[in-house]
């Protein structure tokens, strides 16, 4: 949260944040067998001889991550809300989070989203 009491100062105020998260430290994040409508999917495959393993994130589809980037960050945004209480202009996580592999990609989303 920020608190900003002079409302000149909203505007200045990023619609978008850029998130660094370590997976493996998010409560939402599991990694191992996962079934979707009597579906049971792998828990490893190769791709082009890089292996991806089956995680999740509190999503309701099927993702993979490669192996190698399980101990590394990842890049997620939080969005500026409408809501103002007490003078504090809120953030919060999307529903439908969307990851980025790098910093970069994920803070040229942002600077996207911001300039709209």
């Amino acid at each position: 949260m920020s608190y900003f009491s002079d409302k000149d100062k909203e505007s200045k105020l990023p619609k978008v944040f850029v998130r660094s998260i370590l997976l493996y430290k998010d409560l939402n994040f599991s990694v191992g067998k996962q079934v979707v409508d009597g579906v049971e999917f792998p828990e490893t495959i190769v791709i082009g001889g890089l292996e991806y393993i089956l995680v999740n994130w509190g999503e309701h589809e099927i993702s993979y991550l490669k192996a190698e980037a399980m101990d590394k960050p990842v890049y997620t945004l939080i969005y500026r809300t409408v809501r103002v209480v007490n003078g504090m202009y809120l953030y919060c996580y999307s529903l439908e989070t969307e990851i980025f592999e790098t910093e970069e990609a994920a803070q040229a989303k942002a600077d996207e989203l911001n300039n709209m």
